[in-house]
């Protein structure tokens, strides 16, 4: 009869979702906005960053609104105070601190309105070092990254990872060398503004980011402390993370049962959800709490620990991905430096975009009448300009420019690829070179 009565609300709900066409317009109400959101971990043997914000309603554009002016501390159970320092958009910081394991900490926050709010003590945790990161490939066009552990005291049994990843990739036509010089034209207010004119290597960039999924793991259920396959992240083939060289930083905490049970709730309500049968949402309820206003909302959950970290480097040479080469025979002038040592294909913009634009040519008397001809190219193309040198020839015996090659910018800057706000020329210290 159970079976029946289930069955029967399935094809219920089927039946409905069919049959129901009315468009569904919900009234949203902006009712969790301006509470105070805590990100960070007590970090013992390195630096602690405790970052400050406030939720924003659904119609706000403002993605993150940072928390200034606070005075933040972390207090032990014997009322020592070490005081964090602000340092801009919401984050507060506190330089190494060798913090004793044998003491339990919290955090202590005053906001500029006056309001406090305090952290539950919690224990300092002491993280195993981090055993091998490495990856799989399921198929020739994905790149999955794992890690393993383990505790040889049996005493950690839950974890928590977290990551930086920085990858070199290159513009389309990316084996430019510094011999060659750019000058970039943009236009402005119907000028064209010459913004530099010494050589400039626009070739290879480095992007930037941080992991933001919710990496948990566990192994209370098993006889020994060992985390073995733990995934944490994944890269697919057509990514210009893998184009050259990627480089991930892994960071590693020890984390109580609170708090695992904390982010696994979070991660629930936050990445679970998209059908009728996932988890609905709840309210997430960490360890911080106001305490200028016992009813008032905090999100956020404050654990203590060492860190362990280990880097891992990548290389595109290591992958049999299927990627797609560019084709030779599309660039209509020979022995072009742009493609001596150009070997992958890196999206976007696609080849056919960049082909089209590098065979363009501006000629006739290129001194007299250069300024009126990039007017006229603006005119019919909206981009900015990388012009790579004048090309000269023999005229009436005398040398001279008889022409400029040119590109669309995205095809040769990777600054201008779409996707690299975060990205710069200059290689970070860490990172390995490469030809």
């Amino acid at each position: 009869m159970n079976k029946l009565i289930k069955y029967g609300i399935i094809a219920c709900v089927i039946g409905c979702s069919l049959s129901c066409k009315k468009p569904f317009n919900p009234t949203l109400v902006d009712n969790f906005t301006n509470y105070l959101a805590v990100e960070g971990t007590i970090v013992s043997g390195d630096s602690t960053i405790i970052t400050l914000t406030r939720t924003t309603g659904l119609k706000d554009p403002t993605q993150k609104k940072a928390e200034l002016k606070a005075i933040v501390s972390i207090e032990d159970d014997q009322k020592v105070i070490f005081p964090l320092v602000e340092k801009g958009k919401g984050n507060y910081a506190l330089g190494v601190t060798n913090f004793s394991p044998a003491r339990k900490y919290r955090l202590n926050i005053k906001t500029s309105n006056g309001a406090t709010y305090q952290s539950d003590f919690v224990p300092m945790k002491v993280t195993p070092p981090i055993d091998s990161v490495y990856f799989k490939q399921p198929n020739n066009q994905s790149v999955l990254f794992y890690v393993d552990t383990h505790d040889a005291t049996n005493n950690t049994h839950y974890y928590r990872w977290e990551y930086n990843e920085t990858w070199a990739y290159t513009a389309y036509y990316g084996g430019i060398r510094n011999g060659l010089a750019y000058l970039r034209y943009d236009q402005i207010d119907g000028n064209i503004i010459d913004k530099t004119s010494n050589p400039l290597f626009v070739g290879t960039c480095y992007g930037r980011a941080v992991s933001n999924e919710i990496l948990v793991g566990s192994s209370i259920k098993l006889t020994n402390d060992v985390i073995g396959g733990q995934q944490i992240g994944r890269i697919t083939g057509n990514s210009r993370k893998i184009s050259k060289i990627y480089n991930m930083r892994l960071y590693q905490y020890a984390i109580t049962e609170d708090a695992f049970n904390y982010y696994e709730d979070l991660k629930k309500n936050t990445e679970g959800l998209g059908s009728i049968f996932d988890p609905q949402p709840s309210l997430t309820t960490g360890n911080i709490h106001c305490l200028s206003n016992p009813a008032e909302r905090v999100l956020g959950f404050v654990s203590a620990s060492t860190v362990s970290a280990k880097i891992f480097s990548l290389r595109y040479e290591d992958l049999p991905l299927s990627v797609e080469p560019m084709n030779p025979g599309d660039c209509k002038i020979s022995n072009n430096p742009c493609l001596n040592n150009f070997t992958k294909y890196v999206a976007p913009p696609d080849s056919a975009d960049c082909n089209d634009t590098y065979n363009g040519k501006i000629e006739i008397e290129p001194q007299n009448t250069f300024s009126q001809r990039l007017r006229s190219l603006y005119a019919t193309r909206s981009y900015q300009l990388m012009i790579t040198g004048p090309n000269y020839g023999v005229v009436n015996g005398v040398r001279q420019i008889v022409s400029y090659s040119y590109f669309k910018r995205d095809c040769i800057d990777c600054l201008a690829m779409p996707g690299s706000e975060n990205a710069t020329y200059n290689r970070p210290p860490y990172f390995p070179a490469f030809q």
